[in-house]
């Protein structure tokens, strides 16, 4: 299915009327169900669905590799999974403050803030999308657009696990705001920065505080406002 379609639309600008049309994003219904029991229920863009399921389950904790997923399989609008005997059996488990010794420079992650931006052609195109990124010293290595913050930040957390990257020396750059659910998908995957172009709430920077994690918000053109874990970012 492809992620953007042609519609009409009636435009009124000073006054002036046109007919014309525009891109618009499009949107999907996707359950995520293991066993027939349906763990969740989103709807995100029709792309990356693989990475979506892996991110998913990643993120909120109830697989830690790949080899904990036997099969994934998607008919019409439901994903089904298949754990193996080696899952953590779909508990989560409690969170300790991460320990890696990761830090990137705060000019770093406004380069990163800038790629993205470059990065983001859905959105240039139909202003209708989020976008989630993985970087690492080296620049971004993982991107990802999607109707629904949380998908495209499940899509690159599931990507990373797909191919193999360990999470405690990258960072996340998202489109959105950051709230506490963020930071904890963040932490399950022992990701130790998260910079955003918009604003965390007070219990994302509370969490992110608790799990030594560095937040910065605001990070867009040569400015950005770090709220925890300033170390991380030579500071």
């Amino acid at each position: 299915m492809k992620q953007t379609q042609t519609r009409p639309v009636t435009r009124i600008d000073a006054g002036t009327i046109e007919e014309t049309s525009e891109r618009l994003v499009v949107e999907q219904e996707i359950s995520i169900a293991v066993a027939g029991k349906t763990l969740v229920r989103a709807t995100c863009s029709p792309s990356s669905l693989k990475e979506l399921v892996y991110g998913h389950l990643v993120s909120e904790g109830l697989i830690r590799s790949k080899s904990d997923v036997s099969s994934v399989t998607v008919k019409g609008t439901v994903a089904e999974i298949s754990l193996g005997n080696t899952s953590p059996a779909l508990q989560t488990s409690s969170l300790q403050p991460l320990d890696s010794p990761f830090t990137i420079s705060a000019d770093g992650l406004l380069a990163a803030a800038e790629d993205c931006r470059r990065r983001g052609t859905i959105f240039r195109e139909t202003g209708g999308t989020h976008a989630a990124a993985l970087g690492n010293r080296s620049g971004i290595v993982g991107f990802f657009e999607d109707v629904s913050r949380t998908c495209a930040l499940e899509k690159v957390l599931g990507d990373a696990l797909l191919r193999g990257i360990a999470g405690d020396e990258t960072f996340v750059f998202l489109s959105s705001r950051v709230s506490s659910r963020m930071i904890l998908k963040v932490a399950r995957c022992g990701i130790p920065i998260v910079g955003a172009v918009s604003a965390p709430t007070a219990d994302a920077v509370c969490l992110a505080e608790t799990l030594r994690i560095c937040l910065c918000g605001f990070v867009r053109d040569s400015r950005l406002n770090v709220y925890s874990h300033r170390w991380r970012v030579g500071l």
